[in-house]
């Protein structure tokens, strides 16, 4: 839900998505495969060719914007999905596409293989192994900047080192906030994360929301009726499977019953 109030990003079940298109064949002229720089290439082209004002920039820029922030990969994987190359070639299918249950996929498999308990094992053990240890960092891809957002929402402390608050009410909430403040990492830590000896207690600007309410307003957007929509079909999934494993667990009690009965009236 969280995810979805900051991005602005809309859920729901994926659709088909064409196998070729005339914008692929255009721009890319049959290329195999792609990567996020040959994009980037196409899209200065363009623009020096009409300007950046005709559709064939609008959708490069798009897939820019969509392998590069959205679906960012990391620097052993710079081959892209060809698939959403072709699938830019209509804009209506492109936007109403669920980027929003994509982008948090990708995320939250990046989180688990980089942050996951056997991650963390071995930077904990490159500190202590080399003679000049040096503080241990994660590389996050995908929409990382999600995480960073969150933190403005959720951890007032950090979003006052950290960031400008532009606006109380934009929608999304990725509007509200401007990120260009410089600050000091030590004074972060120290101000918003500090040691706590037994006794101390938390002033409140240290503390962390437990969860990013949404507001009125937020509930009758359009991508926020996408998630709705989308967990009430994954709970109606969820809810015939369950029924499914049932009838087929009775009848399986069933036939075991009567299996043990027939063997009983043999024996008799």
């Amino acid at each position: 839900m969280e995810f979805t109030v900051i991005t602005g990003l809309k859920f729901g079940p994926t659709t088909e998505i064409p196998d070729s298109s005339k914008f692929f064949n255009k721009v890319f002229r049959g290329k195999t495969s792609l990567q996020v720089k040959d994009v980037q290439l196409a899209f200065l082209k363009s623009c020096k060719i009409d300007k950046g004002s005709g559709d064939e920039a609008l959708k490069l820029a798009l897939l820019w914007v969509l392998f590069g922030i959205l679906l960012m990969k990391d620097k052993t994987t710079k081959k892209i999905d060809m698939k959403f190359v072709h699938l830019v070639d209509n804009l209506d299918d492109f936007n109403n596409y669920p980027w929003g249950r994509l982008a948090y996929d990708v995320l939250v498999k990046n989180m688990r293989k980089h942050m996951g308990p056997k991650s963390l094992t071995r930077r904990a053990r490159k500190l202590t192994t080399k003679d000049k240890p040096t503080l241990p960092h994660i590389d996050v891809h995908g929409f990382a900047h999600v995480l960073q957002l969150w933190a403005y929402e959720a951890m007032p402390c950090v979003a006052s080192y950290c960031a400008t608050r532009r606006s109380k009410t934009s929608i999304p909430r990725m509007l509200r906030w401007d990120a260009s403040k410089a600050f000091r990492f030590d004074e972060l830590t120290q101000n918003c994360f500090p040691i706590l000896k037994a006794g101390d207690k938390m002033s409140e600007r240290m503390k962390v929301m437990e969860n990013l309410v949404p507001v009125y307003q937020e509930y009758h957007t359009p991508f926020y009726k996408s998630l709705l929509s989308w967990e009430h079909r994954l709970a109606g999934s969820k809810r015939a499977q369950d029924d499914v494993t049932k009838r087929r667990t009775k009848r399986k009690e069933e036939d075991r019953v009567d299996s043990k009965g027939s063997i009983e009236d043999e024996v008799k």
